[in-house]
């Protein structure tokens, strides 16, 4: 009887510590929303006046083909900021995954507009979008 006893307690504490490891879907974006805020302030988009657009640059932000661009300071490290767009992308694509998020992009019968300059306006960076060349 105590080995019965002991194996039940054995295996209702593998299970409850199995699922103590789950995190909800609130808790996982969050974590996606702190990434994202972590990548804007790192960007400096919302804490360096834009005066000159030759001081930023873009990046793609996301995986598919309707990702949008997300501006940055040319003086941060563009190496580190690349790494965490890049971690913020892998994590929101297993979230998705996860969670059965489905992606509202839907393919163009038009050509997709592309950046094609940054230019300053009220002080902050903008990417002005055109039709790509031929």
């Amino acid at each position: 009887m105590k080995n019965l006893s002991f194996i039940l307690f054995v295996v209702s504490l593998l299970c409850f510590s199995c699922s103590s490891d789950e995190t909800t879907r609130e808790e996982e974006s969050a974590k996606l929303e702190k990434m994202y805020n972590e990548i804007v302030a790192y960007s400096q988009i919302n804490s360096k006046t834009c005066t000159n657009p030759e001081e930023w640059a873009f990046t793609k932000f996301g995986n598919s083909n309707c990702s949008s661009y997300i501006l940055y300071n040319k003086q941060i490290d563009a190496a580190v900021f690349q790494k965490k767009v890049d971690e913020y992308i892998v994590a929101k694509g297993k979230f998705n995954v996860k969670w059965g998020v489905l992606s509202d992009c839907m393919p163009m019968q038009v050509p997709a507009l592309i950046p094609s300059q940054i230019e300053c306006k009220d002080g902050k960076p903008v990417i002005k979008y055109g039709l790509p060349e031929n």
